[in-house]
């Protein structure tokens, strides 16, 4: 009989555990969802400023350009879709050739606030816990949505509670960080926007800069 209570006790404690852990997350996912509508316009254009982006720019064959001006990357964003990386003023079959960029934001964590539908899918999952909380950041442990299990490749997403933004996120591979992400943020009128990211490979200490210039607001 004291085995059975034991149990029972055991129990109720743990699960007053995950539903304050649940608890925990769904308000930070509110918190994200408030600071979005007035930070983040439904949508966004915005030119991508990047070394690499720069040369492979520099090789492109005369005869796909087309429009007015050199070619340029963009990110084109819109809420409840995410992002593409385009390319401007080249023929329409080609604008989707720095696509594979696109895994950048995601990286960065930038869309998942700005667009937390990306959010919802990883909480819904039961694949996020809030990993510790400080006065002025919070840092969330997140696994991949699609995978079943919790293992060694995940990331730490550290918000600002202030803003609702993630500042930095930093990936594990096999528990060992691998990849480090961290984003600058400023107003551009009434919008809180990203202006630059820095990825950081953790096993060699090199780094790529992409900055955000031109913001075009669509809303």
């Amino acid at each position: 009989m004291k085995k059975v209570l034991l149990l029972m006790v055991l129990c109720v404690g743990l699960s007053r555990t995950v539903f304050a852990a649940d608890k925990q997350i769904e308000e930070i996912y509110k918190n994200i969802v408030k600071s979005s509508k007035v930070q983040t316009p439904d949508s966004y254009t915005v030119k991508i400023e990047n070394k690499s982006f720069e040369d492979a720019l520099k090789e492109l064959p005369k005869e796909i350009l087309e429009g007015k001006g050199d070619p340029k990357v963009v990110v084109e964003f819109k809420k409840n879709e995410g992002v593409r990386i385009i390319i401007e003023n080249i023929k329409e079959e080609y604008r989707s050739l720095f696509s594979m960029y696109e895994e950048y934001f995601k990286f960065s964590g930038i869309s998942k606030v700005q667009n937390p539908v990306e959010l919802r899918e990883i909480i819904d999952s039961d694949k996020i816990r809030v990993y510790k909380s400080g006065s002025e950041v919070i840092v969330l442990q997140a696994w991949d949505p699609t995978q079943e299990a919790k293992d060694d490749n995940f990331a730490y997403f550290y918000l600002d509670k202030k803003r609702w933004v993630i500042s930095e996120a930093v990936y594990y591979l096999d528990g060992n960080p691998y990849v480090k992400a961290q984003n600058s943020y400023k107003s551009f009128g009434k919008y809180y926007m990203p202006y630059e990211i820095v990825l950081t490979n953790m096993n060699d200490n090199t780094s790529d800069t992409f900055f955000f210039k031109d913001y075009r607001f669509n809303k």
